[in-house]
């Protein structure tokens, strides 16, 4: 499934916020962590294993990538929700992406990310021609980059 749409929740006094319905059954059991950018990323269960499959504490890494596990780990929480939709974000996650009244889901094809309502309205001005060029360029360049990785990856016959 893909995630898609924006809906607005409002967060009561506990820290609770209705997760949107379309994206309920997909995101049970999955995980919700804080992006660098200050909003939270919900993973459906799959995506998360996929992404954290490889991602084994290693007591002689470098401490860039233990400091990115740790981060990632200590801000993560699973997807769990009351009888009626309701996740308690923990207070830490909330603060990270400035939640405190309105909250907004966006669905971003594989995951989902939870916005404030101020901060997303700053992400969702209307852009001009050049910029939104600039952005699909973008896409295309990560997507081009993405694929050679996966080419040089592949075995040979």
């Amino acid at each position: 499934m893909a995630f898609f749409g924006r809906f607005d929740h409002s967060l009561d006094e506990r820290g609770r916020v209705a997760v949107p319905a379309r994206f309920r059954e997909e995101l049970r059991g999955g995980w919700v962590t804080g992006h660098p950018a200050g909003f939270l990323l919900m993973y459906p269960q799959p995506e998360w294993e996929a992404m954290t499959a490889e991602l084994r504490y290693d007591p002689i890494a470098q401490s860039g990538y233990s400091g990115y596990l740790r981060r990632l780990y200590a801000a993560s929480q699973e997807i769990s929700w009351d009888s009626q939709g309701r996740i308690l974000l923990l207070p830490h996650l909330r603060q990270h992406a400035g939640l405190s009244d309105n909250v907004v889901f966006v669905g971003v094809n594989n995951v989902v990310e939870v916005h404030s309502e101020q901060s997303f309205g700053l992400q969702a001005a209307p852009l001009d021609s050049e910029e939104w060029e600039a952005m699909r360029q973008t896409v295309v360049n990560q997507q081009h980059t993405r694929n050679q990785a996966i080419a040089f990856e592949a075995p040979t016959s």
